[in-house]
């Protein structure tokens, strides 16, 4: 019950766009193709293609750069190709603070780009990017240390969190029952619960209708 209201006036105080999603404070590039791109990048996607059955085909914005992202059915990585026919290089470090600088709306310093094969847990539950390794973060010198995780291989923007972030997430896993990164609503912890708590709310509502009949035959 603690952790329920807790969380209701957290959910209620942060701001959810502007704060707690970042909308004020990132922007991440619209993926779309420039005009003209089938030609140069066709015999990329050839080359993606001969490597086995595709699955899907996406636009990007990689590191300032317009891309496509071809995915294959195998669950292999998925192939990264300039949409401008240009031989594709992975974004060094350099590359990448830029990249996430312009995304970010804020005035702050960059603290530091790291890579990391695995993003860890915070306040012991909250997984920022779901479980989603090999990641470039980008950490910014703000109020609300804001952070922009970039795809390790392709420097695609991912997602970008902040400590608000982190916070309405814990109290909500607190909310449902849920301390994995499913975020599931309907958990067996979650439903007995709700099963035990519905019995003394009706035992009470039960009782009260005698009580009440009681002091209505006093007066």
């Amino acid at each position: 019950m603690l952790a329920g209201v807790a969380g209701s006036v957290v959910f209620s105080a942060l701001p959810f766009q502007a704060c707690v999603k970042g909308g004020d404070i990132v922007q991440p590039p619209r993926p779309l193709l420039p005009p003209g791109w089938a030609g140069p990048g066709a015999a990329g996607l050839q080359a993606a293609a001969a490597r086995g059955d595709v699955s899907a085909r996406a636009g990007g914005y990689a590191a300032r750069r317009h891309a496509l992202r071809v995915s294959h059915c195998d669950g292999s990585p998925p192939a990264c190709l300039r949409a401008d026919g240009v031989v594709w290089t992975p974004p060094d470090e350099d590359t990448l603070r830029r990249f996430a600088t312009a995304a970010y709306r804020g005035s702050a310093a960059v603290l530091a780009v790291e890579r990391l094969e695995r993003v860890p847990l915070l306040l012991g539950i909250v997984a920022e990017t779901g479980g989603r390794g090999d990641l470039w973060r980008v950490r910014f010198d703000d109020a609300l240390a804001t952070r922009i995780y970039l795809d390790g291989a392709s420097g695609d923007f991912v997602t970008s969190d902040n400590d608000a972030c982190v916070w309405y997430d814990f109290f909500f896993r607190l909310r449902v029952m849920d301390y994995t990164r499913s975020e599931d609503f309907n958990g067996t912890l979650q439903r007995t619960a709700s099963i035990t708590a519905l019995g003394p709310v009706l035992a009470g509502a039960v009782l009260a209708v005698p009580a009440l009949r009681r002091r209505w035959d006093e007066r």
